[in-house]
This record gives structure tokens, sequence and C-alpha cells, in this order.
């Protein structure tokens, strides 16, 4: 679509659809239209489309949110230094503690922006099909491609606040006034779930392939976001389930008129196949994507590389001529981050100058400016490697590179020491003066302009899918196969230098054994790879999963969302110890206590040290995993909604 329609299209619809954030205090923070006759708007296709972009662009306004509900809790990170007196950093300090001692501080934590964005999701399902019969020009196809797009979108972001609050409000209705505005009780997690994975079935395969342009087609919902959502949610759902030793579910969903049987009466192994089978569907999508794209799109594809997979081909980067004094180039991370909606991509959302759009969230919060809020972890950086072996993985350059480096601005000062995500910078490497060159004794520049903050955010990526495949196929038993996957991304990114050429596999991944894998020899996949400790062979395996993860993610606001699922999957099961909200006699479903500790222990320990301990006793039980509500939405809720029992108080007892 031409971009000036399409601003003239999303500027016409915010006209109508305004936010009257001053006139409205109603619950659930949906704000209602101006007094503009809505039924003089809903006229032809142009009308839907704009607010169908409003959706995409209100949805680019929660990014803080979307970033920081994913990440600051978890271990992948430790609070600057730079900034430590300030008000920001002492929040953020309370939050991963497991305290909030002020309500004005839950003001982090509202969601209404998210329920705008499922409001005008839900206007445009509500009103497509009168625009359907009042424009002749607007064909039955083009309508049910926007449903399933928009049925999409609406599902994410509710994906978004149950892995963040684990039970919200759930409604699918729309919102044009004051007088229209309800108080809804919290749905459950698992209801919720439920609901948006039977949508998003309803519409798979029904959403456009490919846009005519690149940014079109990764900025909106395509048949492979469709394909990767469903394999994410049914990731959490066979997890959830599993963590309470459930086969089937104990919840109604809202919508189950003439729904196939076998969406309702699933299992746990069942779950993890679904997400195998749609990360497929994800995978195959994308790839047919790429090779319909039109000359525009398509016409300087990357170099590709297998990696030892038969499905899948990953852009390449080239360290091949680095012992013989050639700079390796990270084609991968130019085009993926630097550039923005690369072959990879699946969905990201769009930043750009032209519609005014600013990404603030990735110069705020790494290292872009002295007022940094968050440093990577060295504990993040030692999962999968020795201290030395980390420096043979390009991510580490780019991802979290050392302050105290050679890095230039005069913003990235040796007094801040640490490592910061340069993620979303353009970033060059400088030869070492050596015969005999080590990827460790590389010098990195990272600079910095204005586009630094007009970067795309990624929410689906290739990867991402390959690991939530690997995912389930780890906690299925199937651990050959599930690191095959682990070990293409490992590779893709790992620096054959002097010293690590001998740990460079073959492309030939097909002698790969349980038993070489944790080895430790040189001959060994996956860079020597430490063997994670934990209770049973399968656990190492998800464990090695979710170490990759969190190396491949740095900065991309998914590790703690990953860590609430390692924890809700060991839960316990029914274990006798009462979940304060969802135990009954007849399924006395327990706390998930159990499975909180091995996640603290396991991840949060290293990061945490200090007070892992006291951190258990703040988080009391599973509902710790997941936010407070904000006090505003409790208050204006006339009693419908109660706040999360974890945070049921100010202030925790020390």
């Amino acid at each position: 679509m031409d971009k000036t329609m399409k601003r003239i299209k999303i500027v016409s619809a915010l006209i109508v659809v305004t936010l009257a954030a001053s006139s409205c205090q109603d619950w659930l923070t949906i704000y209602p239209q101006t007094q503009v006759v809505e039924e003089d708007f809903w006229e032809d296709k142009n009308d839907l489309e704009g607010v169908r972009y409003a959706a995409y662009q209100q949805m680019c306004s929660t990014l803080e949110q979307i970033v920081l509900w994913g990440d600051l809790r978890s271990d992948s990170y430790t609070l600057s230094t730079a900034d430590e007196s300030t008000t920001t950093q002492q929040l953020y300090k309370e939050i991963r503690e497991g305290r909030l001692d002020k309500d004005s501080a839950e003001s982090y934590f509202d969601w209404g922006g998210f329920y705008t964005t499922i409001n005008y999701c839900n206007k445009v399902l509500q009103h497509g099909p009168e625009v359907l019969e009042n424009d002749k020009q607007f064909t039955s196809s083009e309508w049910s491609q926007m449903k399933a797009e928009i049925t999409g979108l609406r599902a994410l972001n509710y994906f978004y606040l149950i892995r963040a609050f684990k039970d919200v409000p759930y409604s699918t209705k729309v919102i044009n006034n004051d007088t229209e505005v309800e108080a809804f009780a919290a749905t459950n997690q698992l209801a919720v779930l439920d609901s948006i994975i039977v949508d998003v079935e309803s519409v798979k395969g029904r959403a456009r392939n490919r846009f005519t342009s690149t940014s079109d087609s990764k900025g909106l919902i395509t048949n492979a976001a469709l394909y990767a959502m469903l394999s994410d949610m049914y990731l959490w759902r066979a997890s959830l389930h599993e963590g309470r030793g459930l086969t089937t579910d104990t919840v109604t969903i809202n919508n189950l008129a003439g729904v196939e049987d076998s969406l309702v009466a699933h299992t746990v192994t069942g779950d993890y196949q679904l997400c195998v089978d749609y990360a497929d569907l994800a995978l195959s999508a994308l790839a047919t994507q790429l090779e319909n794209s039109n000359t525009g799109f398509g016409s300087s594809r990357n170099s590709t590389k297998s990696y030892g997979l038969t499905d899948v081909n990953l852009i390449e980067n080239t360290f091949e001529n680095f012992i013989s004094g050639q700079t390796p180039q990270l084609t991968a991370y130019s085009q993926i981050f630097s550039t923005g909606n690369s072959d990879e991509s699946i969905f990201e959302l769009q930043f750009n100058t032209s519609d005014s759009r600013k990404n603030s969230v990735v110069t705020d919060q790494w290292g872009y400016s002295t007022d940094v809020h968050l440093a990577v972890s060295d504990g993040a950086l030692g999962a999968i490697y020795s201290s030395t072996e980390r420096n043979r993985d390009s991510r580490m350059w780019f991802s979290a590179w050392s302050k105290a480096s050679s890095v230039s601005g005069t913003s990235y000062s040796s007094t801040l020491p640490g490592y910061y995500c340069f993620k979303w910078r353009d970033i060059s490497l400088e030869m070492p003066n050596s015969a005999s060159p080590e990827c460790a004794d590389l010098s990195i520049s990272a600079s910095g302009s204005s586009a630094d903050s007009y970067r795309n955010w990624i929410i689906y990526r290739l990867s991402d899918v390959m690991l939530q495949k690997a995912e389930a196929l780890a906690c299925m038993g199937e651990s050959v196969e599930a690191m095959k996957y682990v070990d293409a991304i490992h590779r893709r990114w790992y620096c054959n230098d002097s010293q690590s050429s001998s740990l460079q596999p073959s492309d030939d991944v097909t002698s790969l054994t349980s038993s070489t894998v944790f080895s430790g020899s040189t001959s060994a996949t996956l860079g020597n790879l430490p063997e994670p400790s934990a209770n049973t062979t399968s656990e190492k395996y998800e464990i090695a999963v979710l170490n990759e993860r969190q190396v491949e993610f740095l900065g991309e606001g998914k590790r703690w969302f990953d860590l609430v699922r390692y924890a809700e999957r060991h839960a316990g099961g029914q274990d006798g110890t009462q979940d304060p909200r969802e135990w009954t006699e007849e399924l006395p479903i327990g706390n998930g206590m159990t499975g909180v500790e091995a996640m603290i222990e396991q991840f949060l320990k290293n990061e945490f040290s200090s007070n892992y301990t006291t951190l258990k006793n703040r988080f009391k039980n599973r509902y710790g995993l997941y936010n407070i509500i904000y006090y505003m939405e409790i208050k204006a809720s006339d009693g419908m909604l109660e706040q999360n029992p974890v945070w049921n108080k100010n202030t925790f007892e020390q």
C-alpha cells in the first residue's frame, strides 16, 4: 500500500477514534470516541483500513511495557550504576526485588494501552461486515484476510497480558462511549489462552502470505505470524497444564460453539506436538513468503546456510577468512537489527520518521546515553560459555559489549563498567594487529545517529520459532532433534579464529547424539556447551535451550517470560499446597512454589546472589511471577477486580 495513502488513512481514522484520556476515568482505561457520529464513518474500505493501521500504531505505543514486563525482572540484567539515584532506577530496583512501596509507582503496570489496541481490533472486527455490505469495491476475500490479520493482532495483545498478569479481563465487546464501559472480573489465564487459541485457529491460513511492500509483509500480521503465535501459545498451554498436573481443560472457554473436539480435549504432549507442528508451518510460510516476493522485496537476498538443518536456512555470517586477516562480516546482525525487516523477520513493529513513530525504548534502556538503566549481567553471558569462549560468540560483540572496551562516543566512558546492549546500533569491527588474530582481540565501534530512535522492534523472527520448537522437543524427550536447532543458531554466530576453529562443527550433524552434546571435547558441537545441572536428562536439554534463548534474545523483551514458562512447567502439579485462587476439592491445584523455587535456584541465584533467599519469600507462590495490577484499575472496577494475591499490600516484610 502506498505509504502516503496509509498515513492519510491513519490520520483520518484517528480523528474519529480519538483517545479522550482527559475526560474518561473508566475501568480498563479503554478510552471512548469523541462525539463524532460513528455510523457516518464506516462507509468504505479506507475507513476500515484506517482503524486497522491505527491498531498497529497503538501497539507501538505499548513497547515500553512489552520490553520491561518481558525482561526487567530476569537474570539477564543488572541495574546500571550510571543513574542509580534516579526515580526510575529506584522503581526498577523495587520491581526486581519483588516489592513496591507506593501506589503511584504502579503506573508502570498500566495495561490500558493494550486494551486500547484490543478495542481498535474489536471495532474492525465488528464493522467489517457492514463495510463489506456498503463498499462494493471491497471483496469478501479482502475482508477474510483482514479479519484473520486483526484477529491475530487482538490475540497477540491478550497473549502479552496473560503472560504479564496471569488472570486478566477478557472481552471482545467494542467500547464506543462512556456509558458502554463495563467492569469485568479477571478471567482465568487458561480460559483466556484457550479463547485466543480458538480465535487464531479459526483464521489460520486465511491471512495474507505477503504484501506488496516489505514493511507491510513484516509489519502486518501474515500467515507466518499466525503460525508463530500458535506455536508459542501451545508451548505455553502445555507448560501451564504440565505444571498443574492437568490432562484436559478445567475452565470454560468463552466461544466454543462449533469448535473441533481436538481443540478442547487436548493433552500436554499433544500441545507440545502442536507447538512443533505450527513452528514447522511458520517456517514453511516464511520460506514461501520469501520465494514469492516481488523484485523490490527479494532481489537482494542474503547468502544463507543450513548449518546442518534440512528445513531452515539462516542468513550467513562470514568468518572463514578471519585467521587470514580479513574482518568478519556480520551480515545477519546488520540485516536483522540495524536494517530491519530482514528475510528472517516474521513480525516486527514499525518505527519510521515519516509517521513520526519513534522507538525511544532502545535508546533509553541499554547504554545509548549516559542516563542508562539496564546493563547486561555477566551471569547472562556465562550460561553457555566459559569466560574465554564467550568472546568467540559474535553475539557478544553487539548484545553485551563492555563499555570499558574500545567503543566510540563520549557517552561510552570506561567509568561506566559493565556490559551494554548495542543491538540496534550500527557497529563496525576493527582487526587486531596480529598475525594470528583471535575473536577476543577485535575492537568494536558503535556509531550513534538519529536513526537509532527509529529501529523496528521484533516480535517474532526465525530463530525464535526454531527455539520454540526446540524447547517443545526437549520437553517431549526428543533431545537430539531439539539440539540440532540450538546447534544451528549457535554456529551461525560462532567466530572461527585461530583457537576456536577446531570447535566449529561441520555441516553434517546427523551423528549428533545425546552423549556428545555436553561432552566438553573439542570435537563436540555447540562449542563446548557446559552441561546444566538438573534433576532429569530431559530438563538438561530444556535448560540448554533456555540458555541459548537468553543469549540469542538479549535485549528483546523475552527472558522473563521464558523463566515464567519454566517455573509454571515445574510447578509441582497437584501437590496439596493450595493455589490461592485455582484450588478446589475436585482439582487441588498446587500454588506453584515448587516451580518458582526451581526457577530461582536454576536461573536467578547468580544475579540475585545477595538476596535470592529473600526473593523466594517474596514470591510466595506462582502469582509472584506476575505483575501487580495498577491500583487505578482496581479502584474503577467497582469491586469486580481483585489485586494479585502476592501484591495485596504495599510493603512486604523484609
